[in-house]
């Protein structure tokens, strides 16, 4: 089993995610603040294992074809579950449940 985890730029809207709606109702915290926590705890990891990212997917893959604008091309990363726990765990040190 995978888990995906929206990689985008920073100050930008950000896509929803299974793991992003955990976070906001298990702490309570708001959809960036929460985004930014996993983001940086998958970063954190990633530096140490580069294969604990499965696999990158474009959120607009036709981007990679055509941009004339020069948009930003966001992404989905793909991860296993057992990372996504590392997360998990990582968010719990850091954080207090909500009651």
């Amino acid at each position: 089993m995978s888990t995906d985890i929206f990689q985008g730029m920073t100050g930008r809207a950000i896509s929803t995610y299974d793991l992003l709606d955990e976070t906001m109702t298990t702490y309570g915290l708001d959809k960036t603040t929460a985004h930014d926590a996993i983001t940086a705890f998958l970063n954190s990891l990633a530096e140490d294992d580069p294969a604990v990212v499965l696999e990158r997917t474009p959120v607009r893959p036709g981007l990679l074809e055509f941009n004339p604008t020069d948009l930003d091309i966001d992404h989905w990363v793909t991860v296993s579950d057992e990372t996504a726990d590392h997360i998990r765990g990582a968010l719990a040190a850091s954080f207090e449940p909500v009651a």
